[in-house]
């Protein structure tokens, strides 16, 4: 094996292995936080829905205003420290109260804010478009297996202990992150800096990254924060239950990044279009749920656009813009995912107090349609890009 593809190698095993940690652990703060507060401290829906708002609120602020604007050498030095301090946080939960809870999860969603953009840039850190997105599709498939293997591992867990425990599983599995976290790729500095003056909102390409994310993001901002809380009270299943539904899902979305990866897509718009229709058949599908069966084959369909809608979102930004500038197009881009998870939660726990789950999830198709309509003359003007281009490159 030559330097080159021993090199590559060992960047692959360091992206897996870093991405495992960080998002199963990460998961597992989204997804059991809402039950915890619930159990322990009495929260309402409400409550829950201004918790994740809160926290959605400070991801979004350390990723569009702090990790945006810092340089290299310093958002590597911020990424190290942010892992520490998940790892801390994960152990200090067990011991949290009502009001110490709050500034838990200010440190966690603070962290994730730098940590998460970082990753996508650093896998996406090639200027070898194909070495670049066999990369991102490796990350995109870490992520799915963590989100898999950690709901699984949790609901073993929390079949012999309280759910408390569930934060100290994950604390030493934060650990092997921060271990890792030195040795994750960034981009040079120089590099970085000579993308300032590039306008993100105004590319094609990452709105339609942002139309294709929001599309999907606005109804699974609802099932991570409040299934597990409806699954409990309305179909009877135990916490450990839950957790399985949870893998579940993770599960159909890990076999949809696979088939991707493997059939590398030209056409993005035709794989949006896919994971619109299949997004708006899932929240049918849970509306008209009565009991677990229909329910789950809700959560099914909804796994398959869970799988397609990220790696598709975060290739048309990859394809749309150089090194330079990536940086600031991805911690915009996870911005705007925070951005969702503030608004969406926050405005859902009163609608789900008022209306139900089900309900709830039925009032979200439209503004998928309404997305849809935004995002087609986008993937338009983006295939007339590149058909210009290619043929100006036939002339030359």
């Amino acid at each position: 094996m030559d330097k080159n593809k021993f090199y590559l190698l060992y960047s692959m095993l360091i992206l897996i292995a870093f991405t495992f940690a960080v998002r199963s652990s990460n998961n597992a703060f989204m997804t059991t936080i809402p039950l915890f507060v619930k159990q322990y401290f009495n929260f309402t829906e409400t409550d829950v829905g201004i918790l994740a708002g809160f926290s959605s609120l400070v991801t979004f602020i350390s990723t569009a205003f702090v990790n945006s604007r810092l340089c290299s050498r310093t958002r590597r030095y911020l990424f190290i420290v942010a892992n520490a301090l998940i790892t801390i946080s994960f152990v200090l939960i067990f011991f949290s109260n009502y009001l110490s809870i709050w500034v838990y999860i200010l440190i966690l969603s603070f962290s994730a804010g730098i940590i998460m953009p970082n990753i996508i840039t650093s896998a996406g850190v090639s200027e070898d478009r194909k070495i670049r997105e066999r990369m991102m599709g490796i990350y995109t498939l870490a992520l799915s297996a963590s989100l898999i293997a950690g709901p699984f591992i949790e609901s073993i867990v929390l079949d012999y202990f309280p759910l408390k425990y569930a934060f100290l599983l994950f604390a030493p599995i934060s650990l092997v992150a921060l271990i890792l976290s030195p040795f994750m790729k960034f981009p040079i500095a120089k590099s970085e800096d000579s993308g300032k003056g590039v306008k993100v909102w105004k590319n094609h390409g990452f709105k339609l990254a942002i139309y294709s994310i929001l599309m999907y993001n606005a109804p699974f901002a609802m099932i991570v924060f409040f299934s597990g809380i409806f699954a409990e009270q309305s179909l009877g299943l135990s916490s450990s239950a839950v957790m399985l539904m949870f893998s579940l899902l993770f599960t159909i979305s890990f076999i949809s990044r696979l088939a991707l990866s493997y059939f590398v897509p030209s056409n993005l718009w035709r794989y949006i279009k896919l994971s619109m229709l299949l997004t708006a058949i899932g929240l049918l599908t849970v509306f008209l749920s009565k009991d677990l069966f229909l329910y789950a084959i809700g959560i099914i369909v909804l796994g398959v656009p869970h799988g397609l809608t990220y790696p598709l979102s975060i290739s048309a930004i990859g394809r749309s813009f150089d090194m330079s500038s990536r940086n600031k197009a991805n911690s915009y881009f996870f911005a705007v995912i925070m951005l969702i998870n503030i608004v969406v939660p926050t405005i859902a726990g009163g609608l789900i107090s008022a209306v139900g789950f089900r309900e709830t999830m039925l009032l979200v198709v439209p503004i998928i349609i309404i997305l849809f309509l935004l995002a087609r003359p986008e993937a338009k003007v983006l295939k007339a890009l590149k058909e210009n281009k290619m043929q100006s490159k036939n002339e030359t």
